[in-house]
């Protein structure tokens, strides 16, 4: 795929199990996307994640990358803790700078429920600091441990070329 205009895409993504990062992987594949991953600086207890979760508590995160003056498009993928983004996700969000006008997508990776919750909550984060959101998609947790998740990576691909394409 030759783009005239090299469209920047950035996949940010925490990945407790390996479910959401295999997600990010095969979407960065589809978009051509750089990787970048949300890491603790240490991990905490699953009960206290999901406190933390519940609480939308913010939890320190090694330095990754924020600032988006050379990012096109941004796509977050984050897993559902408790109804709620992971604390480090964010934290990640509350980081982000020189994100103005620019779009974004939300991937949430789910046991069962929860993901509308979560992209709303990333959605009201990012669009306080003035982007623009383009779509969401949802992958449950079995489909991916299936590897049955082709053809929502393949449809929410598809929104984010469309998206990130510049005009004619």
């Amino acid at each position: 795929m030759s783009h005239g205009v090299m469209v920047m895409v950035l996949i940010v993504y925490y990945s407790w199990q390996g479910h959401t990062e295999k997600v990010a992987r095969a979407l960065a594949e589809r978009v051509g996307g750089r990787l970048a991953r949300i890491e603790p600086v240490s991990e905490v207890g699953t009960l206290r994640k999901a406190m933390m979760a519940t609480f939308g508590i913010r939890a320190a995160i090694r330095p990754t990358e924020t600032d988006l003056s050379g990012v096109n498009f941004l796509i977050v993928a984050t897993p559902v803790w408790a109804q709620k983004a992971p604390p480090y996700v964010n934290e990640y969000l509350s980081r982000v700078t020189n994100a103005s006008g620019k779009p974004f997508s939300v991937l949430v990776e789910m046991g069962n429920s929860g993901a509308e919750k979560v992209v709303a909550i990333v959605r009201k984060s990012l669009e306080a600091k003035g982007m623009r959101f383009v779509s969401s998609a949802t992958t449950l947790e079995s489909d991916v441990d299936a590897g049955r998740f082709d053809r929502t990576v393949e449809e929410f691909a598809r929104t984010i070329v469309e998206a990130a394409a510049p005009a004619a």
